[in-house]
């Protein structure tokens, strides 16, 4: 004989209705989540995000999505680091693959630091088709629809040392033009913060004193946040440039928690390890 349960309408419409609240409850965590920028960080760029060694006997790791991490203590996925050291070679191609994959990962925070930097720079440009190259760099950043951090255009003629040909090098003219687009563009697209980097690499070149979320690095020590290219940071200079991206996010939402970040690079460099 066939056992029957029989459920009347009642019991059925609570049932069903507490199956919708749980499942409506766990849909609203998770896009609740998906709201924190630090749930799923993707990194796309060239030379420093990648963690380009400027020596062959350096065996250290500075990979910018190390240091990230090191930095943020609010949860989050592991940093997705999408960056490539041979950015320059094919600065079209190479940017336009990294952002369309980074989209795939549906980040919830872009980090571009020196995305751009290939798009100014390079070997044998005019000024004005310098200029128009920047334009496609940040037409290729329109694709990005969740917060996007990005650096502005270093003068990296320092690194004119063998790092850099003079001629790869754009004239003050082409950068000062590069950064106020890049500021009028920042200005219309408000999910996108710009971290100083230029002002940044001309006080670590000259030396001269750097302060960062309250804490200053004295002068006559900062030389030591580049690696000997003079380009491209050392493990400390890339716990402070990680302190740096996160305090230009910060500043430009007051609403954030402050909290969630170590703002002591060398604390940044301890949570990164031991390489």
């Amino acid at each position: 004989m066939r056992n029957s349960i029989r459920i009347g309408s009642a019991t059925l419409t609570r049932f069903l209705a507490s199956v919708f609240c749980v499942a409506a409850a766990s849909t609203c965590s998770v896009h609740a989540q998906e709201k924190t920028p630090w749930t799923r960080i993707v990194i796309v760029g060239a030379s420093v995000s990648d963690g380009f060694t400027a020596s062959i006997d350096d065996d250290e790791d500075y990979a910018l999505d190390r240091y990230l991490k090191a930095a943020l203590l609010a949860p989050h996925e592991p940093v997705r680091n999408l960056a490539n050291a041979l950015f320059f070679m094919m600065p079209d191609a190479s940017g336009s693959s990294q952002i369309t994959q980074a989209m795939t990962n549906r980040p919830t925070l872009v980090v571009g630091i020196d995305f751009l930097f290939w798009f100014c720079y390079g070997d044998g440009k005019t000024s004005q088709e310098r200029l128009d190259h920047f334009e496609k760099g940040l037409k290729l950043l329109e694709k990005v629809d969740c917060p996007l951090i990005l650096g502005d255009i270093p003068d990296a003629s320092a690194a004119t040392n063998g790092m850099l040909s003079p001629d790869q090098v754009p004239g003050t003219n082409v950068l000062v033009a590069a950064n106020r687009r890049l500021k009028e563009w920042a200005a219309q697209h408000k999910q996108v913060t710009v971290v100083p980097l230029a002002q940044f690499m001309c006080a670590v070149v000259a030396n001269e004193a750097i302060s960062v979320h309250g804490q200053t690095l004295a002068r006559g020590t900062t030389k030591a946040l580049l690696q000997d290219d003079r380009l491209h940071p050392s493990r400390r200079g890339c716990a402070v440039l990680a302190v740096s991206i996160l305090d230009a996010f910060l500043a430009g939402h007051p609403g954030s928690d402050a909290t969630q970040v170590r703002w002591d690079p060398d604390k940044v460099l301890q949570a990164a390890g031991p390489f």
